[in-house]
C-alpha cells in the first residue's frame, strides 16, 4: 500500500470557508518509495469523486519542507497553492503548511 486518504465535505480549520461546495483530501499515509505514484492515485481518485458528488473544488493541505517538494508535488498535478499555515504541535513544535487547490 502507498498511501490511504480521507475525502471530507469540509475543510479542517486552518483553512478559510471557500463558500462554494468542496471536497477535502486529507493524506494520511504515503511511503516515500511509492510516494510519487501515489499520490497520482490519490488525486485522480479524489478529483473522481469530486465530480461524483458534484463538488468543483478540490482542496488539500501538506508540509512545506525547505526545498518546497511536497507543495511542488501537489502542483505537478494541477494544484494551486493559496494559504501557508503554522499548527502548533502537542510537543510545542511548529508544522508549516500549505492548503492547495484545483477545480474539477
Amino acid at each position: 500500500m502507498g498511501a490511504i486518504s480521507v475525502l471530507t465535505d469540509g475543510a479542517p480549520e486552518f483553512a478559510p470557508e471557500t463558500g462554494e461546495p468542496e471536497l477535502y483530501l486529507h493524506p494520511l499515509v504515503t511511503r516515500v518509495r511509492r510516494r510519487p505514484l501515489s499520490m497520482v492515485a490519490l488525486v485522480a481518485d479524489a478529483r473522481a469523486e469530486a465530480a461524483r458528488r458534484g463538488a468543483r473544488l478540490l482542496r488539500t493541505h501538506c508540509w512545506t519542507s525547505e526545498d518546497g517538494c511536497p507543495v511542488r508535488e501537489y502542483e505537478e498535478l494541477g494544484f494551486t497553492a493559496t494559504l501557508e499555515f503554522e499548527e502548533l504541535r502537542s510537543d510545542g513544535s511548529i508544522w508549516p503548511g500549505q492548503v492547495l487547490q484545483t477545480r474539477v
